[in-house]
C-alpha cells in the first residue's frame, strides 16, 4: 500500500484565500495611489541611502588598497632592508607573491578611482592614479637594480619606493577622511527626509491598511478553515479507499495486521499505535503489532482485558492529553517511558468490540482530531476486514472438516494425500476402529457414542504430528497417513495412541473402549485407494486377532487379496 498523507487537493492553494488576498491587494493599489504626494520625502531619502552606499563602497575599496599597500611593505622591506649593501636575491615564490602583490594594488587602486569620481572627487582620483604610477614604477626599478649595480644606486631606488609608497599611503587616508565626511552627511540627511516621510505616511495609511488586513486574516482564516476540512475529508477518503484495497488483497489475518501496521504508518507518523485484540475467550488481550519499536518508542499499554479498558467498556474512543491528569487512564499512568498523552479507539468484530487500537503522543499533546479520525477509519476498516476473513476461515473449516470430531473428512484427506502423491512423498497409512462400538451405542446410547468418537479424535490429533493427516473416514473409523515415516516408527505412535486413550478413559466420563488398527507402507500400492484396502484388511486381522491392537499388513499381499470390511463393521 503507497498513500502519503501529505496528498493535496487538485488546484494546489486554497482558492477562497486567494481570493481574499487578491481582494485586500486590491485595496492596497488604491491605498498606495492616494499616498504618492507622501513619498516624495522617502524618495529624496532614497536618493540619499544611494549616496550613503557609494561613499560605503569608496570606503570598502580605500581599505582594501590600504590593506594591500601594507601586505607589500610587509613583503618588500625585509627583502630590501640591505639592498643598498648587497644585491637582492629573490627565490621563483618570492616572486610570483610579489607580483600577485603589485597587481592586486593596483586593481584596487582602479576601483577606488573610479568610486571617488561617482562620488565628484575628481581631483583626488587624479591624485591616486599619479601616485599609483609612481609607487609602481619605483617598484619595477627594482628588478633591473637586483644585482650588478653600484650601491648608491640602489640605496637611491630603495628610496624612492618608500617615498612613493608613503605619498600613497597618505593619499589613501587623507581620500578616506574626505569620503568618511561625505557619508556622515549623507546619512544625516537621508535620516531627516526618512523621518519626516514615515510620520506623514503613517498619518494616512496605518488606519486603512490596519482594517484591510484584519478583514482580509479573519475572512481568509475561516475560509482556508473551511477548505481545509474539505480537504482533509477528501485525503481521509482517498486514504479509506487505499486501505480498503489493501485490505481486500490480505488473505490471512497477519496479512491484515501488516497492512494496518504501514496505513498507520502512513496516516498518523507522529503517533506510535498499537493493536490489542481479545482472544477467542474474549477474556485477554493479545498485541497484534506496534507501528514503532524504535529506541525512543513509548511501552504499550499494561491492561491484560477488555473488561479493564475504558474504551472498549465504552464502546468508543477516549482521550487523555496527558497521563499525569487525574481522570487519566490508570494504564497510562507509571509507564517506564514517562508520561504520555493517548487516544483510545474500540476495534468492533461482529457487533461486539473486542479490540483496541491505543495510540500515544508526547505528554499535553494530545492526538488532534484529524489524528483521531484516521485511527477510526483505520479501525473500522480493519475490523470490518478480519470479521470477513474469520468468517471465510470458519466456512473453510466446516467445509473440509468433520463435524462432529473436529478431523478432515474423507473428501479433505484425499485432497491431501493427493499432494503427497504429486511429490513424490512416501507415507504410512493406519486404518483404525472404534471397536464394538455398536455395543457401546445400544448399551449407553447415541450420546455416549458421539462423547467416545469426541474423545478418540481429541487423544488422536494430541499423539500425531502437526503434519500427519488425521481424517474421519466414516462413521467409527479413522484413516491416519503419516508422510516420510516408516512403518516401524508408525506402529509405535499407533501405540501411543492406544496408551493414551486408555489413560484419558479412566476419568470414567465416558465408557471404556477401544481401538484397532490397520497398517500399510505407501510403497505397498499403486493407488490411494489400494493401500487402504491394504491397511483395511491388515485392521480384519487385528480383529479376528482379538481386537485392541495394530496389525501391519502382511509382506507381499497385493490390493487384490485384500477383502476391505464393510463400513460400521465390528
Amino acid at each position: 500500500m503507497r498513500w502519503t498523507r501529505r496528498h493535496t487537493v487538485p488546484g494546489g492553494r486554497l482558492k477562497s484565500g486567494r481570493r481574499v488576498w487578491a481582494f485586500a491587494a486590491v485595496v492596497l493599489v488604491g491605498i498606495g495611489v492616494s499616498t504618492i504626494l507622501s513619498l516624495r520625502p522617502l524618495v529624496s531619502g532614497g536618493r540619499e541611502i544611494t549616496e550613503v552606499r557609494r561613499t560605503d563602497l569608496a570606503l570598502q575599496r580605500a581599505g582594501d588598497l590600504r590593506t594591500t599597500l601594507a601586505e607589500w611593505q610587509v613583503y618588500i622591506e625585509p627583502h630590501i632592508a640591505t639592498f643598498s649593501t648587497r644585491p637582492l636575491t629573490l627565490d621563483p615564490a618570492d616572486l610570483a607573491t610579489g607580483s600577485k602583490l603589485v597587481e592586486t594594488a593596483i586593481a584596487n587602486s582602479q576601483l577606488l578611482a573610479t568610486s571617488l569620481r561617482t562620488l565628484g572627487l575628481q581631483k583626488e582620483a587624479g591624485n591616486l592614479e599619479r601616485s599609483q604610477a609612481a609607487l609602481t614604477a619605483s617598484i619595477a626599478a627594482i628588478g633591473p637594480m637586483a644585482a650588478g649595480s653600484p650601491d648608491e644606486v640602489r640605496a637611491r631606488v630603495v628610496a624612492g619606493e618608500r617615498a612613493a609608497f608613503t605619498q600613497l599611503w597618505l593619499l589613501t587616508s587623507t581620500t578616506s577622511g574626505t569620503v568618511r565626511q561625505m557619508r556622515d552627511t549623507d546619512l544625516q540627511q537621508s535620516g531627516s527626509y526618512l523621518d519626516n516621510g514615515r510620520v506623514t505616511m503613517l498619518a494616512v495609511e496605518a488606519l486603512s491598511a490596519l482594517a484591510v488586513f484584519g478583514t482580509a486574516i479573519v475572512v481568509g482564516r475561516r475560509s482556508q478553515r473551511r477548505e481545509r476540512n474539505e480537504r482533509d475529508k477528501v485525503m481521509r477518503h482517498d486514504f479509506e479507499t487505499t486501505l480498503q484495497r489493501a485490505l481486500e488483497m490480505a488473505e490471512t489475518e497477519a496479512d491484515a495486521y501488516i497492512v494496518v501496521n504501514r496505513a498507520l504508518d502512513a496516516s498518523v507518523p507522529n503517533l506510535q499505535v498499537e493493536m490489542l485484540l481479545a482472544d477467542s475467550s474474549r477474556a485477554h488481550f493479545h498485541q497484534m503489532f506496534v507501528t514503532d519499536s524504535g529506541p525512543d518508542a513509548r511501552t504499550g499499554c499494561g491492561v491484560v482485558s477488555p473488561l479493564l479498558c475504558p474504551a472498549t467498556n465504552r464502546g468508543h474512543t477516549v482521550q487523555f492529553p496527558s497521563s499525569a491528569a487525574i481522570d487519566a487512564c490508570p494504564y497510562l499512568q507509571g509507564r517506564a517511558t514517562g508520561d504520555c498523552s493517548a487516544a483510545c479507539v474500540p476495534v468492533s468484530i461482529a457487533g461486539k468490540t473486542v479490540g483496541v487500537l491505543h495510540a500515544t503522543g508526547p505528554d499535553t499533546v494530545a492526538p488532534t482530531e484529524s489524528d483521531v479520525r484516521y485511527v477510526e477509519v483505520t479501525a473500522r476498516r480493519a475490523a470490518e476486514r478480519i470479521a470477513m476473513l474469520r468468517a471465510f476461515e470458519k466456512s473453510e473449516t466446516q467445509a473440509r472438516s468433520d463435524p462432529l470430531t473436529g478431523l478432515l473428512n474423507r473428501r479433505s484427506l484425499e485432497n491431501q494425500v493427493n499432494d503427497l502423491e504429486r511429490t513424490a512423498t512416501p507415507y504410512s497409512l493406519a486404518y483404525g476402529d472404534l471397536d464394538h462400538f455398536k455395543v457401546l451405542n445400544d448399551t449407553h446410547g447415541h450420546e455416549a457414542g458421539d462423547q467416545a468418537l469426541r474423545l478418540f479424535s481429541r487423544v488422536l490429533r494430541d499423539s500425531v504430528r502437526p503434519a500427519d493427516i488425521a481424517a474421519r473416514y466414516g462413521g467409527e473409523e479413522f484413516v491416519v497417513v503419516l508422510p516420510d515415516c516408516n512403518v516401524e516408527t508408525a506402529t509405535a505412535v499407533l501405540e501411543r495412541v492406544r496408551e493414551r486413550l486408555a489413560l484419558a478413559l479412566t476419568n470414567g466420563r465416558v465408557p471404556s473402549f477401544t481401538v484397532s488398527f490397520g497398517l500399510a507402507a505407501s510403497a505397498a500400492g499403486d493407488t490411494f485407494d489400494e493401500i487402504v484396502a491394504l491397511a483395511d484388511h491388515a485392521l480384519l486381522a487385528a480383529k479376528s486377532e482379538g481386537r485392541n491392537r495394530v496389525v501391519l499388513a502382511a509382506e507381499g499381499q497385493t490390493p487384490e487379496s485384500a477383502e476391505p470390511e464393510p463400513v460400521g463393521s465390528e
